[in-house]
């Protein structure tokens, strides 16, 4: 072997301690972990984009469909398209016939809802409204034949159909020629606006009488509840609402006027903001004319006073939405006002 020839040692290999193993273990079980929260974030953002990206393509219409597929093809179906130009003029008709109605316009409102009637035949709430309309023009053999096209048509709400088959037997004998219920049945019943749309309300009102109750309460007392619902996603400005309750009595006389007792007031859930989309409730305390309690008839000097019914009528921006009234004939003696006058301010 030559003595100035030689070769460098191999380095020697370092063990790996175990200090250094478990530090590399922990590591990757940490980025294991990191790994698994990532995905189970994103996994179902990502299959909700999915399913949303499927839904969309299979409700896509049939005008942004590709040109090559055949228009009568019986796999893709032409879908009707809506005219926005006509639902908005049919939405305009139809709240200024509401509007014509509520002020006793009824020769305006029958032109307008005869134009939606045009425009959009055989739809439940434009036929109630003109059967309706007839009725108040005292033409009952034409508002029966409307009802009679809404009780036919299928798939209805079972609200509609009920206010349809009751108006329907109510004018049965006025188109038929038979002779009516007695006066004095109709006189007696509760009144207030049957005809009513898919929401509870008077077609076009924003607030509506939903219910009323009248119940004993104390001795010598009676309790009117009221229930009042506005109309589905619409913002009610609680101060342009105006409640107004009125409690009528027979004198020994046999006239009917208006009640001297006090009557307290009070909301059963305040605030009153209709803002859970639920009926807001009033209790009216109304003390009874011949009680002899403190503040009735009897003790303000109007003895032999008997209590006959109320009245109760909802106001908004000043404009009558709804009225209901126990016995229904005190409603036609004493109808209520279509507006309010300005307060003043």
């Amino acid at each position: 072997m030559n003595p100035y020839t030689h070769s460098s040692p191999p380095i020697p290999r370092q063990p790996i301690g175990a200090t250094f193993a478990v530090a590399v273990g922990v590591l990757g079980f940490f980025l294991i972990l990191q790994f698994l929260a990532v995905a189970w974030y994103f996994l179902p953002i990502l299959r909700e984009k999915v399913v949303e990206s499927a839904t969309v393509a299979s409700v896509q219409p049939a005008a942004e469909a590709p040109s090559s597929v055949p228009a009568g093809n019986p796999a893709n179906p032409a879908r009707p398209q809506v005219d926005p130009a006509l639902v908005q003029k049919i939405s305009r008709l139809v709240a200024d016939s509401d509007r014509a109605y509520r002020v006793g316009d009824f020769e305006t409102s029958l032109k307008g809802i005869n134009e939606s009637a045009e425009l959009l035949p055989d739809d439940p709430g434009i036929l109630l409204r003109r059967a309706r309309l007839l009725e108040s023009m005292q033409q009952p053999a034409e508002a029966a034949a409307d009802y009679a096209r809404v009780a036919a048509l299928p798939n209805l709400p079972a609200e509609l159909r009920t206010q349809a088959e009751k108006k329907l037997a109510q004018l049965g004998g006025a188109s038929s020629g038979a002779p009516s219920s007695p006066a004095s049945a109709q006189n007696d019943a509760p009144q207030g606006s049957d005809v009513r749309d898919e929401t509870g309300l008077q077609p076009g009102a924003s607030l509506g009488i939903t219910d009323t109750r009248l119940r004993d309460r104390s001795p010598g007392t009676k309790a009117l509840r009221v229930a009042i619902k506005a109309r589905p996603k619409t913002a009610v400005e609680t101060r342009q609402m105006k409640l107004h309750v009125f409690f009528y009595e027979q004198d020994e006389a046999g006239e009917i006027l208006l009640t001297e007792s006090q009557v307290a007031k009070q909301w059963i859930s305040p605030p009153v903001d209709w803002a859970d989309n639920e009926p807001e409730l009033l209790d009216l305390t109304y003390i009874l004319p011949d009680s002899n309690l403190p503040g009735s008839a009897a003790s303000n000097g109007s003895p032999g006073r008997k209590f006959v019914g109320y009245i109760v009528g909802v106001y908004y921006n000043g404009e009558l939405q709804d009225t209901q009234a126990d016995p229904g004939w005190l409603a036609r003696k004493f109808p209520l006002p279509l507006y309010l006058k300005q307060e003043a301010q």
